[in-house]
């Protein structure tokens, strides 16, 4: 994926007239290392978030809540299944999106990227796995292939 189409994929699941009533497309990384997506393969793959409740509205109300309370995350919007959150950095104002999708069999896949640079040293996976652990999450980082 080039880097135009990296930074409005986004937009267009903001802006897309059926976007509740059409398919999720699969959100994988470009081959850049400033990403990781629980649907990349190898070294960008990580766990997807795990619930043990089922009702995806109270894991929705738990992940807006937790992101919420974070200073640098502003939501950009949210429906029954997807949640787009922008984290600006302080300093540089940096921009990185993070998607969260909630599935039927409570999990959550997660991509979370940065809009610029090649390199992100790490930022990205801390921050998934900085709302697991706010979210009691005990799933591990996963690096190995698909």
């Amino acid at each position: 994926m080039n880097k135009s189409a990296h930074c409005i994929l986004p937009l267009f699941l903001l802006l897309s007239s059926v976007w509740g009533h059409a398919e999720i497309p699969e959100l994988t990384c470009p081959k850049s290392p400033n990403c990781v997506s629980s649907l990349a393969y190898g070294k960008q793959n990580i766990a997807p978030l795990t619930f043990h409740q089922s009702d995806t509205s109270q894991i929705k109300e738990k992940l807006i809540g937790t992101l919420q309370s974070w200073p640098n995350a502003e939501i950009l919007s949210s429906n029954d299944q997807i949640i787009i959150t922008v984290f600006t950095t302080p300093w540089l104002k940096f921009k990185d999106d993070l998607i969260l999708i909630i599935r039927p069999n409570s999990t959550v896949d997660v991509r979370s990227s940065s809009r610029v640079g090649y390199y992100d040293f790490g930022t990205n996976r801390r921050r998934i796995e900085r709302l697991r652990t706010a979210l009691g999450d005990e799933n591990k980082i996963y690096t190995g292939s698909k």
